[in-house]
């Protein structure tokens, strides 16, 4: 599913790619900084076309979200199998979960700012802003653990291995 999903937001004649044939090269906000001048600026110079596209964009961008969050949990539970800690599962597998609903409130603002277009929402733009620079963070946060749950998981068994040899 994953794969499916990265190939429609990446590839696919709706993707963000696509889209930024009809956008002068900017493509969708969902991975960069931006404000309301941006939006709107972008939105006033898309092609006709572009609407339409990122319209579709939205439905894969959707199903990634959904499979990108299950992927994200999936690799960590696996990164920390080292640990038995059921607080520290949770907290983990809570770190993909923010950002999934991060990354949903940021489409479904966007997708309605997109819709109503070229009726104005900064109020929508700005908390939609807010919740990409969230979600940005949260991917961050998410790969620290990640590193840091792989790095443990290979030290813990060298760490036996050295105490087992001193026997």
């Amino acid at each position: 599913m994953f794969a499916i999903t990265l190939y429609w937001v990446e590839l696919s004649p709706w993707s963000s790619t696509e889209l930024a044939k009809y956008n002068n090269g900017y493509g969708t906000f969902d991975m960069k900084s931006y404000d309301v001048h941006t939006v709107y600026n972008v939105l006033d110079q898309m092609k006709p076309e572009g609407f339409t596209i990122y319209e579709r964009y939205f439905i894969g961008d959707y199903l990634f979200i959904l499979a990108l969050g299950i992927l994200q949990i999936l690799i960590l539970l696996h990164a920390f199998s080292w640990s038995k800690s059921r607080l520290l599962r949770l907290f983990i597998i809570s770190i993909p979960v923010a950002r999934g609903l991060c990354d949903i409130l940021e489409n479904s603002l966007l997708l309605n700012v997109l819709l109503t277009y070229p009726q104005k929402h900064e109020h929508m733009v700005t908390i939609s802003s807010k919740a990409t620079y969230m979600k940005l963070h949260l991917i961050t946060l998410w790969l620290i653990l990640f590193l840091f749950g792989f790095v443990v998981k290979r030290v813990k068994p060298l760490k036996n291995l050295k105490i087992s040899s001193k026997k």
